[in-house]
């Protein structure tokens, strides 16, 4: 049985903020109530009340369905999908451009228009499943790992400034600052053996970073995103899927006779990732003599440079997908082995 043959007719959008959910239930046959709840546990089961009392819920025949709102959603869909619920999470950006035009925002609106929408794309819903805790717990060390990065460069850069236009009083700022700079580099070493330490003590997980960083140019936060983001590996297994995820797969931009442009990659995507990916395919021009021979051969036949780079970033989300799916580690030569084993 489908998901859209398993949800009958009952569609719930929640407008998800710090404080409150706002909820609006509809059905196919034209039926639609709103309520507003706060977003605590004691909201919830409030929530939960209101539903069955209309008599047109349950949890294995409804949808809910509600945009990424990072750390606000947390305790809700871990809430609801305890309950048995099936959870859909759409980007903000994808909910907004499904809307078509709109004028004004209203919580109130926007959680009836979240709660349409599940019901007209109910066909290519995508169910959230019980997030393992140690992957959450990974991630959430990732975004403080950012934030103290960002921090760490702020400082840097403002030193750096004032050293430009005043040289003596950027002096005084680095001899200030030293301790909170080496605070925090510290502070991200202690976060980055956390990972490490999380990573290893999930049979999993450890088995599928060993994989990933068995290529050479895949670093620790490089395979560190690439399993937290795709889930390892369970909402995207193929190259295409996690290139378009990550912003570097080529699309063509052309109309008709007259529009004619270059092929380039879309900016929907994971700019985190994209970033990170970006340093990898530039360390592997370097340091991985096959890659670095490739960049310098295209290169020299009059490719660009960022093109180059960007079929780098292709090559390395490939090599990444056939380790996984094949469970075996990356191997350089195979030729070699092939003799060896023969």
């Amino acid at each position: 049985m489908n998901v859209k043959q398993q949800i009958q007719q009952t569609f719930i959008g929640t407008d998800v903020s710090k404080l409150t959910l706002d909820v609006s239930i509809i059905t196919i046959d034209g039926y639609h109530q709103y309520q507003q709840f706060d977003n605590t546990t004691k909201g919830f089961k409030k929530l939960q009340s209101w539903l069955q009392s209309t008599n047109l819920f349950s949890f294995e025949t409804a949808l809910f369905c509600m945009e990424h709102t990072g750390i606000y959603t947390r305790e809700y869909v871990q809430f609801l999908l305890l309950h048995g619920a099936k959870v859909w999470m759409e980007s903000a950006l994808h909910l907004k451009r499904s809307m078509g035009m709109t004028r004004g925002k209203n919580d109130k609106i926007d959680s009836y228009r979240i709660a349409r929408y599940a019901m007209t794309n109910s066909d290519k819903v995508k169910l959230v499943s019980l997030s393992n805790k140690t992957l959450m717990l990974i991630k959430d060390l990732m975004s403080n790992r950012d934030r103290i990065n960002k921090s760490y460069q702020s400082i840097k850069v403002s030193i750096r400034e004032m050293e430009r236009v005043d040289k003596a009083t950027g002096k005084e700022l680095a001899r200030l600052n030293k301790a909170a700079l080496n605070g925090l580099t510290k502070g991200k070493a202690s976060i980055e053996k956390r990972i490490f330490e999380l990573i290893n003590q999930d049979e999993e997980l450890k088995k599928i970073y060993e994989l990933i960083t068995s290529i050479k140019g895949v670093g620790q936060v490089l395979a560190t995103e690439l399993i937290v983001y795709t889930h390892v590996f369970s909402r995207m297994n193929n190259a295409k899927q996690l290139a378009c995820y990550c912003g570097v797969a080529p699309f063509a931009h052309t109309s008709g006779t007259s529009i004619k442009g270059r092929m380039g990659t879309s900016n929907f995507a994971n700019m985190n990732l994209k970033s990170t990916l970006h340093l990898a395919a530039l360390s592997s021009t370097r340091y991985v003599p096959d890659i670095k021979q490739y960049y310098e051969r295209k290169v020299a036949e009059g490719k660009s440079k960022m093109s180059v780079l960007n079929a780098i970033r292709n090559k390395i989300l490939q090599r990444v997908i056939a380790v996984v799916n094949r469970g075996t580690p990356y191997v350089e030569n195979y030729q070699e082995i092939n003799l060896v084993n023969s």
